[in-house]
């Protein structure tokens, strides 16, 4: 943690100090596989580095030979504006792990990277239980498509918060075009309560869904 107190350009130094200081006196950089870091941080409170901070990792990445590796389960796929978050800071990573948002809710994730990279997985190093699960795929290329010809659609958003608060159900949006939502229950939620909940959430979103022009 930074001490409190200072100011973005000030933190950023920090945090490069104390990662250069790792590498120096903690462990070999020949021996660092990887760094694997959130572009922008999602549990840990919702933390945006700065750009100086996130192109000086991939730099000292690049000067010492070290796979840079961003997890983009959370903050990926048009969350921050873009398709990637990290195409914010202007930084390609040589692996990106995917998921979440991918199959729109479906179980799904993915690892991307280069060709040169993945060819150096022997056949059968890795393997997946619900890989190529079709269900899950179709819903794959559904969300792509959406990308490419839907709009983020905030009103309909609009129209189904409303009519879950007429309904007696609270609900928070979020992403930045406020047309996202997450369930968040608390962990001694009755069943009963969900499903009302969810009862509620199904009335007014296939009401306001089917009504559209």
């Amino acid at each position: 943690m930074c001490p409190a107190g200072m100011t973005e350009e000030e933190r950023t130094d920090y945090a490069l100090f104390e990662l250069n200081k790792l590498l120096k006196y903690v462990v070999y950089p020949e021996d660092v596989a990887c760094i694997y870091m959130e572009p922008v941080m999602g549990e840990g409170g919702y933390v945006v580095p700065s750009r100086k901070f996130v192109q000086s990792v991939r730099e000292i990445c690049d000067n010492h030979g070290i796979l840079l590796i961003f997890d983009e389960i959370q903050c990926g796929y048009g969350r921050t504006g873009k398709m990637w978050a990290s195409q914010n800071f202007d930084v390609v990573p040589d692996i990106m792990t995917v998921g979440k948002a991918i199959a729109g809710g479906l179980p799904m994730s993915a690892v991307i990277s280069t060709p040169e990279i993945m060819d150096k997985w022997p056949v059968g190093t890795h393997g997946t239980t619900f890989g190529g699960n079709p269900c899950s795929a179709a819903a794959g290329c559904a969300v792509l498509k959406e990308f490419e010809d839907g709009t983020p659609a905030p009103d309909i958003w609009a129209k189904v918060k409303k009519g879950c608060l007429e309904r007696h159900m609270l609900t928070l949006n979020c992403d930045v075009n406020g047309n996202g939502m997450r369930f968040a229950t608390p962990l001694n939620v009755k069943k009963e309560e969900i499903d009302e909940g969810l009862s509620a959430f199904r009335a007014c979103s296939c009401n306001t869904i089917w009504s559209q022009p």
